[in-house]
């Protein structure tokens, strides 16, 4: 076999349905609004859900721009190629450097939450009497071996999983929205959720902003599945518009119906991130035995999003690999079932090297945040300013490309103010970044990502210096993975040329 074909990923074997999973998994509704509510309701309180509703009309528009960028640059790359497509290789690099990091790190921070949860799981069901020690570290281990063999074979076994594992879970919170909302909550209906003030204004939006906009993050992955799709100019709009779509509705409903269940005159029992809403929730109106229940959701939901994060993360890591850019031995494929084993085991074990740091950087001690809560907060607050740097970058590459590549179909309303849009609100989620709440440890997360841009401009000088041929090959090869209809185009990683 060939080692062009050790670099390929398997072509035209999902469907829409498949991609729709993917943008769904990683969104991970459940988990969203499970445990990212509270770092919400830290800043914005009660006009949690004005936050929540802010943030998802930003994606609106942000989905209509990657889902044209999708519908028509079919790469695994997704906003790495869509950035070099608009500017030059250089920005290419950087577009896929930055949503690499994002990616990766929510990676990481949801598969020690979800093992950190499945301990806590286990004390309330009455399986452990008392907190064992390092014991979600052992669960974290077992749940990369799972992750690995569920990405390792067809690609549509673990889209499928991830399908089902979702809408089971969405349908236990939505009951119990639906059930809080008819009741009227702790003291019935009212607005305000949804006037400023009860965010102490705009500042107290803006860093809201931050974590809103990462609960819908991830509705943009659909993207990376484009070389795999039958039919991806079709498929990749309904994907990522109608997904990010139908979260706001639920998102938007869902956090109303806490606002008012905690009661709007004091929200502070909402802002604890070791208290999770959607628990709180189903102790108040149903019951010990609902608390499990939809502590169990969230925790299968939370694993369904830990294999959209791997699926998304590798294949990005895959994409940069494969031009050179990254230790080519990512780029390999299993020959048999043409998936990124090697990128996905590299995440895997990158991910469980990261949990262990932090279970020995904060050891248990009476009182203080477990060290997954900490790993989970912390690197998802990180990954969510970067990406949100992102969808202003690939924004701003959407108005270059949409106007130098539209023709008669170009419009001011679609083409530029969309766009516009989703750099105002992902702006102002970055605003909100430079003030974060006075916790010595979530101060330092713009700095982290901050540091992780200047290292990629770094390394691009570094390659356009030495490797001047490598980084010409990044223009070409994601020039080539353009496949128009009426053109057969092989993706050569050697010549970068068509076929004959």
């Amino acid at each position: 076999m060939s080692a062009e074909m050790h670099n390929e990923l398997k072509k035209n074997v999902l469907t829409t349905w498949d991609v729709i999973s993917q943008s769904l998994a990683f969104l991970g509704p459940v988990m969203s609004m499970a445990f990212l509510t509270a770092y919400i309701a830290i800043a914005a309180g009660a006009a949690t859900p004005l936050a929540v509703f802010l943030g998802g009309l930003t994606m609106v528009a942000l989905g209509y721009v990657v889902s044209q960028f999708a519908s028509r640059v079919h790469a695994a790359g997704a906003i790495y190629n869509y950035a070099a497509k608009a500017f030059v290789p250089e920005t290419g690099f950087m577009g896929g450097w930055i949503y690499l990091f994002a990616v990766l790190l929510l990676t990481i921070a949801i598969i020690a939450g979800v093992a950190g949860w499945i301990t806590e799981f286990l004390m309330m069901v009455g399986v452990l009497a008392q907190p064992v020690p390092y014991l979600w570290l052992v669960v974290a281990l077992v749940e990369c071996v799972v992750l690995f063999l569920l990405s390792y074979f067809d690609v549509r076994i673990s889209t499928r999983t991830q399908l089902w594992l979702v809408f089971g879970s969405v349908a236990i919170v939505v009951l119990l929205a639906a059930y809080i909302f008819i009741k009227g909550g702790a003291a019935g209906h009212s607005l305000v959720p949804f006037s400023p003030s009860a965010a102490g204004g705009v500042q107290g939006l803006a860093f809201g902003l931050i974590f809103a906009i990462l609960m819908y993050t991830g509705f943009e992955s659909a993207a990376v599945l484009a070389e795999e799709t039958n039919n991806p100019k079709r498929s990749m709009p309904i994907a990522i518009v109608g997904t990010v779509g139908a979260a706001v509705l639920l998102y938007t409903f869902v956090t109303y119906t806490y606002s008012i269940g905690f009661g709007v005159a004091d929200p502070s029992a909402w802002a604890d991130p070791n208290t999770p809403a959607l628990f709180s929730m189903a102790g108040m109106y149903g019951g010990d035995w609902l608390v499990a229940v939809v502590f169990a959701a969230a925790i299968v939901d939370g694993f369904a999003v830990a294999l959209g994060c791997l699926t998304t993360s590798a294949r990005v890591a895959f994409a940069i690999a494969r031009d050179g850019a990254l230790p080519t031995v990512l780029s390999r494929t299993h020959p048999t079932h043409k998936t990124p084993h090697i990128a996905n085991g590299t995440v895997l074990g990158l991910a469980f090297l990261v949990a262990v740091s932090f279970a020995l950087a904060f050891p248990a001690v009476e009182g203080a945040p477990a060290a997954y809560t900490t790993e989970f907060g912390y690197l998802a607050g990180i990954g969510a300013i970067s990406i949100e740097v992102i969808y202003v970058f690939v924004s701003v590459a959407a108005i270059v490309w949409f106007r130098r590549e539209m023709g008669k179909e170009y419009s001011v309303v679609k083409h530029l103010l969309v766009p516009i849009v989703a750099i105002v609100g992902a702006g102002a989620a970055l605003y909100g970044s430079l003030m974060p709440p006075p916790d010595p440890l979530l101060q330092t997360m713009p700095y982290v990502a901050l540091a992780w841009i200047v290292f990629g401009l770094l390394y691009i000088v570094y390659l356009r210096a030495t490797k001047p041929g490598l980084v010409a090959q990044i223009g070409r090869d994601l020039s080539a993975m353009e496949a128009p209809e009426p053109v057969d185009v092989r993706f050569g990683h050697d010549t970068g040329v068509a076929a004959d």
